[in-house]
């Protein structure tokens, strides 16, 4: 790894291994052994690019699944993104950003989060990957959840969103009988569009858990062949 730290950035000997949430509104949230924290950051887009694209470094969770971590230095404010080892020298870098105390978005966290759920799902899907919206920490739930893949269904490219429990009301999401099933699914020829898709309607099904943007993480999985 080569360090890219801009000048006047600190960088203690205190580095934690952290997860963290997608970027919205220019805040993100970090877990890590010590708990939890909600940050600004000096430059949202450039660490949103990123994040959910395959290209940081990644940790095991259950069901053999993995999530992005960074290096946290909490006592300074400085966070690490380390990049894959893909034998790229370009990837094989560490960037570094500047974290500070959150302070009200100048813009709407949930559309950066629309947004960058729809890319990182091109980008799992280029991948032969599927990505799972569950809430963030080191011990999350299993609900709720929001699952997007694209699967193969009688040798035509599928693409699924699935999330429980079931979002009511939301003009989004087509209404289910109230019946106690668990989660709902749709499914439609995979395409540019409906992958694209993905983010709206992932958005809207996180936001009838009642919570934040910053509240939730990427899990990724490898599609089955």
């Amino acid at each position: 790894m080569t360090n890219d730290v801009p000048a006047g950035l600190e960088v203690g000997a205190s580095l934690a291994t952290a997860m963290l949430s997608p970027v919205s509104g220019g805040l993100l949230r970090t877990w890590t052994e010590d708990g939890t924290r909600l940050w600004s950051v000096d430059d949202p887009d450039g660490l949103s690019d990123l994040l959910g694209r395959g290209l940081i470094a990644r940790t095991s969770v259950p069901d053999d699944r993995f999530r992005e971590t960074v290096l946290l230095d909490a006592e300074a404010g400085t966070l690490l993104v380390q990049g894959r080892s893909t034998g790229s020298a370009e990837d094989a870098q560490t960037r570094a950003f500047r974290l500070g105390d959150p302070v009200r978005p100048e813009r709407n966290p949930w559309t950066d989060l629309d947004h960058f759920l729809a890319a990182a799902a091109a980008s799992a899907v280029a991948r032969g990957e599927y990505w799972v919206v569950e809430l963030g920490g080191w011990d999350a739930p299993s609900e709720p959840y929001c699952f997007f893949g694209v699967i193969d269904d009688a040798g035509e490219r599928v693409a699924v969103i699935e999330t429980a429990p079931v979002p009511r009301d939301t003009g989004v999401w087509p209404e289910v009988p109230d019946d106690g099933r668990p989660g709902t699914s749709v499914s439609s020829p995979a395409s540019e569009g409906t992958i694209e898709a993905a983010g709206i309607f992932a958005v809207t099904a996180v936001e009838s858990w009642s919570v934040a943007p910053w509240d939730v993480a990427l899990t990724f999985g490898h599609r089955a062949p």
